[in-house]
């Protein structure tokens, strides 16, 4: 009976001991999250600045990583990706609704690039591109004001040969795009030759 005493005893004890842990564990992790919360600016100014002064040391350090965990990495990711479907897929529709324009204009410069119709001296201006993004985004903010859609439209049509260019755009509604498919006259073809040709003169060397 002594015995049998002893090990509920021991038993009783080493619960209490696994019960007090966990009500530790529990209140560590809640101190530590109203901490970060209470200091969340503080703390994303301190790792701004620790990523800025640490940026190589950080690179190398994740290049190693990254190169001798490659099976762990990859079986990690697809276990994230199988156990997180949902709020994957629903991410990406976010982002892309609160993207639209980002889009539709990185698909535009993948044909015209493909097709070989973005201006050489267009392809990494960072105004053209911030031109390029405002008036996708335009297009979108008209669809959503007047309930009718609205397209970005090359004036000048790609597959005529028609320059990828903040300036041979225009913003019109879905059906008068489709009603004028890929017509153009030729007044309007010189207008924007001409355009683009000042355009470039213009620009500071």
């Amino acid at each position: 009976m002594k015995q049998l005493d002893l090990f509920d005893s021991l038993a009783k004890d080493g619960k209490a001991k696994k019960e007090k842990k966990a009500a530790y564990d529990k209140g560590r992790k809640a101190y530590r999250k109203a901490y970060r919360e209470a200091y969340k600016e503080e703390i994303a100014a301190y790792n701004k600045a620790y990523y800025q002064a640490n940026k190589e040391k950080i690179a190398a350090y994740y290049k190693v990583y990254n190169a001798t965990n490659k099976d762990k990495r990859r079986t990690n990711h697809k276990a994230y990706k199988e156990a997180n479907k949902a709020a994957i897929v629903a991410q990406r529709k976010g982002y892309y609704q609160a993207n639209k324009n980002i889009f539709r204009a990185c698909d535009s410069r993948r044909r015209a690039l493909k097709q070989k119709l973005i201006p050489i001296h267009l392809r990494d201006c960072p105004q053209e591109k911030q031109r390029l993004l405002q008036t996708y985004k335009l297009s979108i903010i008209l669809t959503q004001a007047t309930g009718v859609q609205h397209h970005v439209d090359h004036m000048w049509p790609l597959n005529d040969g028609g320059p990828h260019w903040s300036g041979n755009l225009q913003v019109i509604t879905a059906y008068e795009n489709r009603s004028k498919h890929a017509s153009v006259c030729e007044a309007t073809k010189s207008t924007i030759i001409k355009s683009l040709e000042s355009f470039q003169s213009e620009r500071p060397i």
